[in-house]
């Protein structure tokens, strides 16, 4: 247990308390520490972040919300299971949104906005340069949730991170291969284009094939994993 955390967790209100409990566990699931379809007890989490088990409970509702958690009645708290079939229709809404949001953040976007971008792309190019795939992954969601959140659209982003969430579960999706890195940033760069000329169908259109070959990626190292997965 870490005993700074469970101090931390000690100090405060019930309900920040359970905001912390459920930051925790959702990092557990996103960083694989709990699988996919794994039983989760009020008990042992409470144990492990040393408080009591109603803000855990509270906690696992508020990550059944985010779509991290299933819960079932007269069996408990699970976590979410993620199947090929799933992850294609979470992804496809998924691309949606990302192609509304580029289409509209094209038109709004600010100076500052705009370099911010840059910036990410290419920090995002030296990555790939230097074959580091975990910093250019961190970099690719960085870049889409800031397009995402130059839109302005609050439920649109909501709904964007929920599915987020759903796909980190789906641990295939996340999944590139070195030499894919190059390829994805040139299509950040087109993306960015776009919406630095202020054109909303072309950045929309860049961000659908953007978003087309990433699915067929993700279909592909599916079939690697398991033949007869579609």
């Amino acid at each position: 247990m870490n005993i700074a955390l469970s101090q931390n967790l000690q100090s405060q209100s019930p309900h920040s308390r359970a905001v912390d409990v459920e930051r925790a566990v959702a990092q557990w699931i996103l960083k694989g520490e709990l699988s996919a379809g794994q039983k989760l007890t009020e008990q042992e989490v409470a144990l492990r972040l040393g408080v009591s088990r109603g803000p855990v409970r509270e906690a696992f509702r508020a990550l059944e919300d985010l779509g991290l958690v299933q819960i079932e009645k007269n069996r408990g708290a699970f976590v979410r299971k993620i199947d090929l079939n799933e992850a294609v229709e979470i992804h496809d809404v998924y691309s949606a949104l990302e192609e509304l949001a580029a289409r509209t953040a094209a038109g709004r976007l600010s100076a500052t906005q705009i370099a911010e971008l840059k910036f990410l792309v290419e920090s995002m190019d030296a990555a790939s340069e230097a074959e580091d795939l975990d910093r250019f992954y961190a970099l690719n969601l960085s870049f889409h949730q800031l397009l995402v959140e130059g839109s302005g659209n609050r439920r649109l982003l909501s709904v964007y991170n929920r599915l987020l969430n759903e796909l980190h579960l789906f641990r295939r999706f996340g999944l590139m291969q070195r030499g894919e890195m190059q390829l994805s940033n040139r299509d950040h760069h087109q993306i960015l284009d776009q919406i630095a000329a202020g054109d909303s169908n072309g950045a929309a259109e860049a961000m659908r094939r953007h978003t087309t070959e990433r699915r067929h990626k993700m279909l592909l190292r599916s079939d690697k994993f398991d033949p007869k997965s579609h």
